[in-house]
This record gives C-alpha cells, sequence and structure tokens, in this order.
C-alpha cells in the first residue's frame, strides 16, 4: 500500500489528495453557477457607494457599474503578462474556469464544452477524480477556492460561522463543530465532511455528551 501526502493539505493517505481536500473542492465548483448569478446582479453600483458597495458619505458621478463586478466579469487581459505589466484586480471569472478546462480538454483528448459557467464547472466536477491525481491539483484547488472566496466577497455572500463550543464532533472528536448563516445544517465539522446534523441530531449529540459528562463527574 503506498502512503502519500496529500497534494493540496499535505495529510498522509493513501491518494495523492485527500477525500476531505476532494470533498471540498467538489463543493467550491458546485457554488460558482450560484456566485456567476451574484455577480451578474451586482454590476450596479450603489448610488453613493465605494467599490464594495458599502454606502458612503461622498457622491460619486453615476459610472456604467461596479468596478470590481466588471473587473470578474470581463475578459482576460490579450496582451503578454509580464512582471511590470501584471492584471490589475482579479482574473475575470470565466477566464479561471476556461484555462482550467483547456487542460483538462487537451490532456484527455475530449471535445470542447461550451464557454458558459454550467458546462465548464460540470466538466470539471465530471473529471474530479483525475484532477485531484495531477501533479498541478494544488494549483487548481487554491484558484477555485480563491474565485468562491472573492465572487462572495465582492457579493456580499459570505457566510457567517458561529463556533459551537463544549461539543465535539463524533467522528473526529475535536472541537471543531459549526454553524454556518445562512446554511442548510445545525452543526457541521470543520476537518470531517460528512458529519452533518439537522437540528434534531444535533441536539441528541448535546444530551449524549452531556450525561457522559455526567457520569464522568457525578
Amino acid at each position: 500500500m503506498n502512503i502519500y501526502e496529500c497534494s493540496v493539505c499535505g495529510a498522509p493517505q493513501e491518494a495523492k489528495t485527500c477525500d476531505r481536500c476532494r470533498s471540498r473542492i467538489r463543493g467550491a465548483l458546485a457554488q460558482l453557477p450560484e456566485q456567476y448569478v451574484y455577480l451578474c446582479m451586482s454590476r450596479q453600483r450603489v448610488q453613493g457607494g465605494d467599490e464594495d458597495g458599502r454606502s458612503s458619505k461622498k457622491l460619486h458621478a453615476p459610472l456604467p457599474g461596479r468596478g470590481d463586478v466588471l473587473n470578474m466579469l470581463g475578459p482576460a487581459s490579450r496582451q503578454a503578462v509580464t512582471g511590470a505589466e501584471d492584471q490589475v484586480g482579479s482574473v475575470p471569472f470565466l477566464e479561471v474556469l476556461w484555462s482550467w478546462c483547456e487542460a483538462v480538454t487537451e490532456e484527455r483528448g475530449l471535445t470542447p464544452v461550451r464557454r458558459d459557467v454550467t458546462s465548464m464547472t460540470g466538466r470539471l466536477t465530471k473529471h474530479l477524480d483525475w484532477i485531484c491525481e495531477q501533479s498541478w491539483v494544488a494549483d487548481f484547488a487554491e484558484e477555485i477556492r480563491d474565485l468562491v472566496r472573492t465572487s462572495q466577497r465582492i457579493t456580499m455572500t459570505e457566510p457567517r460561522r458561529e463556533l459551537l463550543g463544549g461539543v465535539t464532533c463524533p467522528s473526529c472528536e475535536g472541537l471543531t463543530l459549526v454553524r454556518y448563516f445562512p446554511g442548510d445544517w445545525a452543526a457541521e465539522c470543520r476537518l470531517c465532511p460528512s458529519v452533518r446534523l439537522d437540528e434534531r441530531d444535533y441536539q441528541a449529540l448535546v444530551k449524549e455528551q452531556a450525561r457522559n459528562l455526567e457520569g464522568v463527574n457525578p
């Protein structure tokens, strides 16, 4: 049995990319179509606001849209990029996906997909197991993760996280349970992708651990 270090997080395990990192990449890809819709809806600058849409006391002349959003939705520069002429701001949303789709398409000898978010994320998700075996998977994971985070920051859809202190994860037994707002679960483990509890299961876990503590400290 071969033991590798995960190409993304460095944890020792049997595959080149651990299950936890695979799940995180898959989850990030799944968020991209929705984030793209939010970006398109955020084009219009908030009147009297600054680049991130927050209110400001200063008055601004009307502009065609928010610069940060237009940069994410626009095409990448077609000029050669040098150290002194780097692109300003984040690499456009579709360009990030297209560059990785091209790599997968060329290396696997596939028919090119349409240049839209659904088609491109579908291709990357379908071939994720193969991607996770490649030497460049860490770069892929970082760019997809950054794309989600940048989009969430611009569209103000970053989830709020509450640490559920005092209750341990039923899998790894760490103090790693959190609750996200907005979110679909009452509790999730930050380290174990399979641990997702609804309100009923979470309350049952709280009661069980409370009883165990009472047994240890009568």
